[in-house]
């Protein structure tokens, strides 16, 4: 396998991880259904890795890398609702928050750009780590709120990522932070 294609294997293993995991969780087995979306959240930090330590950034692999996470995003929350129902319940408002903020950046990319925008900001990748870390005290009834502020996170994210579109409309790859953006706007009109 060439080196530079590594990062776009780790994404795809990621989708392919999905199908197997969403089949544990119907057959009711929390501790496969972690264990897998575990090994799919780590290819998802690999991919990032060795994209930037080999150098092999492309728009086809920032793509299937948004197609992981929102796969394993979508993947996940069915996996909760059937494993852990009582807690799905309770936090209904907060996933629904979460899902609502995803959900207008992809309509806004779609609507404004005609694609999706994968600019991949700190602040999402925070955000997405920081929701999958704050799963192991909700999930285990110890604190709610490091979901709840993970989720503010997104929601923040979410928010980053259309000021970036409107501050760098013809920008399509990664892009750090809305002030990154910024710098480039004021860059440019130089």
């Amino acid at each position: 396998m060439s080196r530079s294609i590594l990062p776009n294997f780790f994404s795809a293993l990621r989708i392919a991880l999905m199908p197997a995991a969403l089949l544990v969780a119907v057959g009711g087995s929390r501790s496969w259904f972690v264990g897998l979306v575990t090994v799919a959240l780590l290819t998802d930090a690999l991919d990032g890795f060795f994209a930037r330590r080999l150098n092999a950034f492309s728009e086809f692999g920032r793509k299937l890398d948004s197609a992981g996470d929102y796969v394993t995003m979508l993947t996940g929350t069915a996996g909760i609702a059937l494993l852990w129902p009582e807690h799905m319940r309770r936090e209904l408002p907060w996933v629904i928050a979460g899902f609502a903020a995803f959900l207008a950046v992809v309509v806004y990319g779609l609507v404004a750009f005609g694609r999706l925008l994968t600019y991949h900001t700190w602040l999402a990748k925070i955000g997405t780590f920081g929701c999958a870390v704050a799963l192991i005290p909700l999930l285990a009834d110890w604190a709610v709120v490091p979901f709840h502020v993970m989720i503010i996170a997104q929601i923040a994210a979410a928010v980053e990522v259309v000021a970036i579109s409107r501050l760098v409309p013809q920008h399509a790859g990664e892009m750090p932070s809305v002030w990154h953006a910024w710098r480039e706007r004021r860059a440019a009109r130089r």
